[in-house]
């Protein structure tokens, strides 16, 4: 078994001198949640290779020895960072993961879509200074202290908008109403030899059509009745067709109504469709983190503290007061210094690999952004008795965790709702007439109280007429939905021990959100025999769409085919107890639970994976879904790889896809260049005409990668 850390003796009699960190270490099979930490580096070199050159001991002094120093054998040195194992210094960084020798990072991806607007997302780090400290003391302890300071600059979400436009073809049926009725006038105050208006004119004013509804939304009045006509208005009255008086006395009705109802199709279309459009706006945040990490070793065990200061501005900030008042706080807080014991025994050079691995294997809010992170771990170290893998002492990791994570307000909204002409007004029928005392015209007027009619007035003339209108127009109706992203503090505890075969995690916190959201779990996974299991809960006080609890686990099998080749089988779930199905007073239930089977055939640069999701087993579930994948590597530098989805179910689904990735070297800073397609459906279900409404969509990232 290899070791992480080698101490040399130098020629002094009764003192080991420790010079160098090694990369060499056992491999831990267990783990799918460890991020893969970079394990490439060279052997650190001899403690005569680190050193300045010694003088020739046979050679005559020509200057004075320094005193050396009582407290130390090795006093602090700066470490060269070639000579120093990065799987020793490697720690995730707000999501992005570092060591000693990163210096810089960049990478940037651009989307496009037909129905989403082009996003640029960016996100780099920048190492401003950093260094390694090494030492041995008089007791025994050997230190590593490792000290950086770095800038990211990150795109982040701000906020997100998806309109839906339900488009509907309609026939919109209309009428227009023209009358009047004149006679001897019967009113007090009128003469008996003149004739009135039993009728008020009443108007519609045609510029006042509503654009969305196609409704009148004002009608005139210019006179009332009773009125006494004037003999030029009613000869002008008398001539053939409805003649609505003079522009000087108007008289009668003349309404108009576009739109007095719709029935579903037209003669251009009995189909409806969807229209989607969606809009994501990024801001911009910069964050200025100071990481140190100490690492002490004796001849029993060793100890880790690893502190991180981080100070994140976002351009666009709802809670900037608050935010900016903690993290100011928060660089004042300590950095741990592990205590352990010194003792008159060489320090044992064979550190324990889960003392790293337990500090990474942290659990880390997602997508949040680190104040202040402070934790301490320890692990027995190796004996010559420990003579397998499954003898090797587990490591333990314990932090408090203050940042700032995402909260999200949804909602939705109906947009507009308009009728959009698409053809011209037709008049499908019209009827009516005009005439006095010898013709069939019947026409009843009430006018307040009372109640006029042809049949009871004398010498009257009336005008009936009566027109039915038709026109062709799209029903169209928006819904917005809408997320604004906000940060708020977020304080966590949490810690594991990780072992050879197993991990045991424990995570507890709260979110200061408008709802204080406290919650707590846990999780375990084990390794043994080919097989894996893993299994997890937590829980929230105030759950919502996107921290919410649930049950989850896990279960596989991996056969071993041959030298170049292996299967494995698996089944996963996760079970949503109590995630938020409404946004504002609209139930709007979004699939979380899942349980699938999955099969995979790994085939020297062949990959071949199954996976099917089974719906309607687990409340709130996906839908039953289908999913074939496939990866071929024919270089170490290039991959492709491409999916489909026969069976898919889901309202919102991707039914095939292909990406392909290059690199320059095969190295984990080289440049990278990856494209990648995938065809979107969105379901909207179905419309009046039992058509089946789809949105389909190709998206299209194009991601660029490099650093040193």
């Amino acid at each position: 078994m290899s070791d992480f850390f080698q101490f040399i003796p130098t020629l002094t009699k009764n003192f080991a001198v420790i010079s160098t960190i090694l990369t060499t270490a056992y491999s831990n099979p267990v783990l799918a949640e460890i991020p893969k930490w970079s394990t490439s580096a060279t052997d650190l070199k001899s403690p005569s290779q680190n050193l300045a050159s010694q003088p020739n001991p046979t050679a005559p002094s020509l200057q004075k020895k320094p005193k050396p120093d009582p407290d130390y054998i090795m006093p602090p040195r700066i470490a060269a960072d070639e000579k120093i194992s990065p799987f020793t210094t490697s720690l995730p960084l707000n999501n992005t993961p570092i060591s000693h020798l990163t210096k810089w990072q960049f990478s940037s991806s651009q989307t496009f879509a037909n129905t989403a607007n082009s996003n640029t997302f960016l996100n780099s780090i920048l190492k401003l200074n950093g260094r390694v400290i090494e030492s041995l003391t008089r007791n025994n302890i050997f230190t590593v202290d490792q000290k950086g300071t770095y800038f990211q600059l990150r795109s982040v979400p701000l906020d997100r908008k998806v309109t839906t436009r339900t488009i509907e073809p309609q026939t919109l049926t209309g009428l227009e109403i023209s009358m009047s009725l004149t006679a001897d006038c019967v009113f007090p105050g009128t003469p008996n030899n003149q004739k009135c208006t039993y009728t008020p004119s009443i108007a519609t004013d045609r510029n006042s059509i509503d654009p969305d509804f196609l409704a009148p939304t004002r009608v005139l009045q210019t006179s009332q009745p009773g009125e006494v006509v004037r003999p030029e208005t009613l000869a002008f009255m008398e001539l053939p067709g409805f003649q609505g008086g003079t522009s000087s006395q108007p008289i009668g009705l003349e309404l108009y109504f576009p739109n007095s109802g719709a029935f579903p199709g037209n003669t251009q279309s009995q189909e409806s469709k969807v229209e989607r459009e969606e809009e994501n706006n990024y801001t911009i945040s910069t964050t200025l983190s100071r990481v140190r990490q100490v690492v002490k070793a004796n001849d029993t065990e060793a100890v880790m503290g690893r502190t991180i200061h981080g100070f994140t501005v976002f351009f666009d900030d709802e809670n900037r007061g608050l935010n900016t008042a903690i993290q100011a706080g928060a660089q004042f807080l300590p950095d741990v210094i592990p205590e352990l014991k010194g003792s008159e025994n060489a320090v044992n050079s064979n550190i324990n690999r889960h003392l790293f691995l337990a500090a990474n294997n942290t659990r880390l809010p997602s997508s949040s952004f680190t104040i202040y992170s402070a934790g301490v771990g320890r692990a027995k170290s190796l004996t010559p008795d420990v003579t397998s893998l499954s003898q090797v002492p587990k490591g333990s990791y314990h932090s408090i965790w203050l940042g700032l994570s995402p909260i999200i307000d949804r909602s939705i909204n109906e947009g507009r709702t308009f009728y959009k002409p698409t053809g011209p007004q037709l008049v499908t029928s019209k009827s009516g007439g005009e005439g006095g005392q010898n013709s069939n015209i019947e026409l009843d007027s009430a006018v307040n109280q009372d109640t006029f009619s042809t049949g009871n007035l004398q010498n009257f003339y009336a005008q009936v007429y009566l027109s039915f209108l038709q026109q062709e127009a799209n029903f169209v109706r928006e819904s917005i939905y809408r997320e604004e992203i906000s940060y708020y503090p977020h304080l966590s505890f949490t810690g594991n021990w990780t072992g050879p075969q197993d991990v045991w995690r424990y995570y507890a916190g709260v979110i200061t959100s408008e709802k204080v959201n406290f919650y707590l779990g846990g999780d375990y996974t084990i390794s043994t025999n080919g097989w894996s299991f893993r299994a997890g809960a937590i829980g929230y006080t105030n759950p919502d769409r996107d921290y919410y609890s649930q049950i989850f686990g896990n279960a596989a099998k991996r056969f071993r085919i041959s030298k170049n080749a292996n299967f494995t089988l698996s089944t996963f779930f996760n079970y949503a107890i109590d995630r938020e199905t409404r946004i504002g007073d609209i139930v709007n239930n979004s699939p979380a639970s899942e349980l699938a089977a999955s099969a995979r055939l790994n085939w020297r640069i062949v990959s071949i994976g199954v996976t099917y999701y089974f719906g309607d087993i687990l409340p709130n579930s996906f839908e039953d879904r289908l999913l074939l994948e496939f990866s071929i590597r024919p270089l170490q530098t290039v991959s492709f790889s491409g999916y489909i989805a026969p069976v898919d179910q889901t309202s919102s689904r991707s039914l095939y896809g292909a990406s392909v990735t290059w690199q320059l070297n095969n190295k984990h800073n080289s440049p990278t260049l990856s494209l990648s397609w995938k065809n979107q459906e969105y379901d909207y279900g179905n419309d009046p005409f039992e058509n089946h409404l789809i949105v389909t969509d190709n998206i299209f990232t194009v991601l660029f990668r490099l650093g040193k």
